[in-house]
């Protein structure tokens, strides 16, 4: 490019272990494993509805209690395994993904221009269109901008510079008015 608008906001960024692993599941809540998570508390209370009200309280055969029970346990059967155990293996492969994103980009450069981020590290440098992110994520800690499925640009608040961290978060919100979702965590 012969000639660059002068960037909005330059700041170095350096995620955490646990700022990585929150936006990882933030991101998967948004596009990933996490994303059926409403559907399966609907579907939970449906079933426990569905085991109670068919019990036959007043009958004193097993047989007509077996089928409700078993209906009525598929219900914390899907919490946990939505609740527990599958953050549980996503924070596990996003510690695994953490020790490659250190090495290559902890700590990067981060350039915000008017329709692109570029994030320089040591080794690499990135050239990221806003237009070609799928969204934006914002936590009370961190804006994730969602590249791809695989691919994240975590910025936590911490690292915005305290004299223009309100004018970069307000950009942000503007540039992905329509992509972008307000969460207090990975779960709503």
């Amino acid at each position: 490019m012969a000639y660059q608008r002068p960037h909005k906001a330059e700041f170095v960024i350096n995620p955490t272990l646990e700022e990585y692993t929150a936006a990882s599941l933030l991101v998967e809540r948004q596009a990933g494993a996490l994303r059926a998570l409403p559907w399966v508390v609907v579907l939970s209370a449906g079933l426990l509805f569905l085991g109670l009200s068919s019990f036959g309280w007043f009958k004193t055969t097993y047989t007509s209690i077996i089928m409700p029970l078993m209906i009525c346990l598929l219900c914390p059967f899907f919490l946990i395994v939505f609740f527990v155990i599958l953050p549980g293996i996503l924070k596990k492969r996003a510690g695994g993904y953490y020790k490659t994103y250190d090495a290559l980009m902890n700590p990067a450069t981060l350039r915000l221009y008017a329709d692109n981020a570029i994030t320089e590290a040591q080794s690499i440098t990135l050239t990221d269109p806003y237009a070609l992110m799928s969204g934006c994520i914002e936590t009370p800690e961190l804006v994730v901008l969602i590249k791809d499925r695989e691919r994240m640009l975590i910025i936590p608040k911490r690292c915005l510079p305290p004299e223009c961290a309100q004018e970069v978060v307000s950009f942000l919100r503007t540039v992905f008015s329509r992509r972008r979702r307000v969460r207090k965590n990975w779960v709503f």
